[in-house]
């Protein structure tokens, strides 16, 4: 069975892509040893049976938080046969890292391009066959949410074939000779080629460094060319090799895209500018705290709606109607107050539970559903991010954060999972 992996970034639409490719046979399970859910799907493209499996995102393959790590692993161990590499179109040069890294990786890769309808909007044009030719491998125009684009996804899958030359990137002269140097001495199998391998070596990779340690017999001769190649440079090679690769990138770039003036980009795009900005976004993060959080949640939610229900439902109604039935009824005392007395089921249980906890989560996550699909979360992770790395976090921190302001618990729990 043919086995297909979708990699990318968060929120480029894998998850919409994998639901079409496998329909509705699909399997969520945690990966072995970790509490990060990958999906799996089957779908027959004439006559031949495939698996598809969706990873959690992932920016880099050196990886940063668990979801990354945990989609690196996959990469490694199942082997895939096709890895398709789903990337927003707006932010191609961004996305197109991890489709060099990919390809680095020795892995037949099929670049689906999601989201071209908002890149037009934002005057973003691509020439999807100057960048397969330059790449060389198939790259499919999609609009996940319309379902456009999808149905070549599977005939390239079906398709796809090798032997096109693909594109290879040569760093500077001596970081290709320690490459060289270090790939001759590997004799391991990590499940990526040997100059991927070597790659993430001189990138410091403390996975790899971890398992390299065991299995080379010539790791303190690759630790002395990774030592004597950081010598030549005033950054670590993770940075150097990233600017690197963003020069052949913005070159590739030069050469697929094609950005056009946009004279109205509507109130929509000048919102979204304005919460990035320091200037403006910390003063909209505060009003944002207080009306959204402070206000609706805290006054409305814990305070007017919790007393409305109280003594406008509860008090009047409810709980006389309970007295009447449970002392009337029930003639044992004991169970009278374990129903209606102090520390009683229905008094100090439901009743709490309906009259404040319920108006007190509702309005929270209803704030908290409209800041998220409004698209203010993701900016907002990027405006703090700056200051969270301070403390040894990032931008997505935003959200146990926000938790937190209504449960410690929960806040704890979240970050100890991301």
């Amino acid at each position: 069975m043919a086995k297909v992996v979708l990699v990318g970034s968060p929120n480029v639409g894998k998850s919409v892509i994998f639901n079409y490719l496998t329909g509705q046979y699909v399997a969520v399970s945690n990966y072995p040893g970790t509490t990060v859910d990958i999906s799996r799907g089957y779908s027959k493209i004439n006559g031949k049976v495939y698996e598809f499996i969706d990873t959690p995102g992932m920016y880099s393959l050196i990886p940063i938080t668990e979801e990354e790590r945990v989609s690196r692993m996959l990469l490694c161990q199942e082997k895939p046969d096709i890895v398709l590499h789903v990337i927003d179109a707006k932010n191609i040069r961004r996305m197109l890292h991890l489709t060099l890294q990919l390809i680095d990786m020795g892995f037949p890769v099929i670049l689906v391009v999601n989201l071209i309808d908002e890149a037009k909007k934002n005057g973003i044009y691509l020439k999807l066959e100057c960048l397969s030719e330059i790449l060389g491998i198939p790259v499919i125009a999609t609009i996940a949410t319309k379902g456009l684009g999808l149905g070549k996804i599977k005939e390239e899958v079906q398709e796809y074939s090798c032997g096109k030359p693909r594109f290879s990137l040569l760093f500077s002269p001596n970081i290709e000779q320690a490459i060289h140097s270090i790939s001759a001495k590997i004799k391991g199998e990590y499940g990526l080629s040997r100059r991927m391998t070597a790659l993430l070596l001189i990138q410091g990779d403390k996975i790899l460094y971890a398992l390299a340690n065991h299995k080379e017999r010539a790791f303190p001769e690759i630790l002395a060319e990774v030592n004597k190649l950081n010598s030549y440079y005033q950054y670590d090679m993770e940075y150097v090799l990233a600017v690197e690769r963003q020069r052949a990138i913005d070159r590739i770039c030069d050469s697929v895209l094609e950005e056009r003036k946009i004279y109205s980009r509507g109130v929509g795009e000048t919102l979204s500018r304005l919460t990035r900005e320091p200037a403006t976004g910390i003063p909209i993060l505060c009003l944002v705290i207080f009306f959204g959080i402070y206000q609706f949640v805290g006054k409305f939610g814990a305070g007017f709606l919790v007393e409305y229900l109280d003594l406008n439902l509860f008090v009047p109604y409810i709980n006389p109607l309970m007295e009447y039935y449970v002392y009337q009824y029930m003639p044992w005392d004991w169970l009278q107050s374990l129903i209606m007395g102090k520390y009683g089921f229905f008094t100090l249980g439901f009743r709490y539970a309906f009259i404040i906890i319920l108006p007190i989560v509702s309005t929270f996550f209803f704030m908290f559903a409209i800041l998220e699909d409004s698209g203010y979360l993701p900016r907002l992770a990027m405006l703090m991010d700056f200051i969270f790395k301070k403390i040894g976090l990032n931008g997505r921190a935003v959200i146990p954060f926000a938790l937190g302001l209504g449960c410690g618990t929960m806040a704890v729990m979240v970050r100890s999972k991301r």
